[in-house]
């Protein structure tokens, strides 16, 4: 019988060739055991690893042999993999779909409170990289972590993507589900999205956290950086952006000495479409500034950013600060440009910090 060990090593074997190979595949794979980026792995039998490897490799095995590139059939669609995430992976949660605004949305919902909390990912992640906040806050607050249009299981390869289009996602949504007033959390992307929002449609946020982000739109030399990404994506496929990302939003010691959970952001990434991707560049290029009107942001404000984040600079979390009345920054040490995943005690401390500040005021 092969130990926890062995077939760990066994499943990031097959999980490894599927990136390289067939990386159109790793969006059905859920969450996998091995790879649950906020904290140790749970404690998984043998039996559920042997399981879990023998459905990768039924998967990879049956797409090689199919030919199936562009469209997976229900017989492979519906393997197994997922269910035994679903069934004996505790931090696990269930994808739950609704319709809003010409789009079916995937999101989590758990726990329980009369204001909810969204969360918005980041550019090209999805909803997955909230789960150790999802686990830490979910026994005192409502929490909803969606897949933003194109993204994760919110599929839509045709429509062209813009933050403007996001933020109307977001307010179908929320009104799909009734929620009238939220508190909007967005790392790097989704923070454009929540600061897009509250702009347009102020009265409905209780309060706004910024992660990893900025107000500013691209610069004319950042623009033309993106286009050409673009132009290279089209003539030798996303590896090498993808891999380039990768390294970009960490801190060089989650590079060195937390590989899980660098294998797993890379997972997510790379499970992206080329059009996806490229569709995503484009709408970071032509978004507009909201720097001009954080002024007029009157809610209670947390802006979260890590020491060492290459993609969103410090400084600019500062500018956000200085500009947004009454708002408070926390600088995580030790992270790059996903603090959240990268140092989670850290991050969850300062959004409980927040959260009962918000709760004190309206008592």
């Amino acid at each position: 019988m092969k130990t926890e060990l062995e077939l760990n090593e066994m499943i990031l074997g097959v999980t490894n060739k599927i990136r390289e190979r067939d990386p159109e595949l790793l969006k059905y794979l859920d969450e996998m055991p091995i790879t649950v980026p906020y904290q140790e792995n749970p404690n998984i039998t043998v039996k559920t690893l042997t399981s879990y490897y023998d459905s990768l490799v039924v998967l990879f095995e049956k797409y090689e042999k199919n030919h199936a590139k562009n469209v997976l059939s229900d017989k492979v669609e519906n393997l197994p993999t997922t269910e035994i995430v679903t069934m004996e992976l505790d931090n696990s949660y269930h994808n739950l779909l609704t319709e809003a605004n010409n789009l079916t949305i995937s999101y989590y919902d758990v726990g329980e409170g009369t204001i909810p909390i969204i969360f918005l990912h980041g550019f090209p992640f999805d909803k997955s990289m909230w789960k150790g906040q999802l686990d830490s806050l979910k026994s005192s607050n409502r929490l909803i972590a969606c897949d933003i249009r194109g993204f994760g299981k919110s599929t839509d390869e045709k429509t062209p993507l813009s933050i403007d289009l996001f933020s109307e996602d977001l307010m179908a949504f929320m009104d799909k589900l009734n929620i009238k007033k939220a508190i909007i959390c967005g790392l790097s992307m989704g923070g454009y999205i929540s600061l897009n929002a509250v702009k347009r449609f102020p009265e409905r946020f209780e309060a706004l956290i910024l992660c990893d982000t900025q107000c500013i739109a691209d610069t004319a030399e950042v623009i033309e950086n993106r286009y050409k990404a673009i132009e290279q994506i089209n003539l030798d496929g996303v590896t090498e952006f993808n891999e380039k990302f990768i390294k970009n939003v960490f801190h060089p010691d989650s590079l060195m000495h937390k590989i899980e959970l660098v294998e797993n952001l890379k997972n997510i990434v790379f499970a992206n479409s080329k059009d996806i991707i490229i569709a995503g560049l484009t709408a970071l290029a032509n978004r507009s500034e909201t720097c001009s009107t954080l002024d007029a942001i009157r809610i209670p404000t947390l802006i979260i950013c890590g020491r060492e984040d290459k993609v969103t600079p410090l400084a600019q979390s500062e500018f956000m600060q200085e500009h947004i009345e009454g708002s408070n920054l926390v600088i995580i040490d030790n992270a790059g440009h996903v603090s959240n995943l990268e140092q989670p005690e850290e991050f969850n401390k300062h959004l409980h910090e927040f959260l009962n500040s918000l709760d004190s005021v309206s008592n």
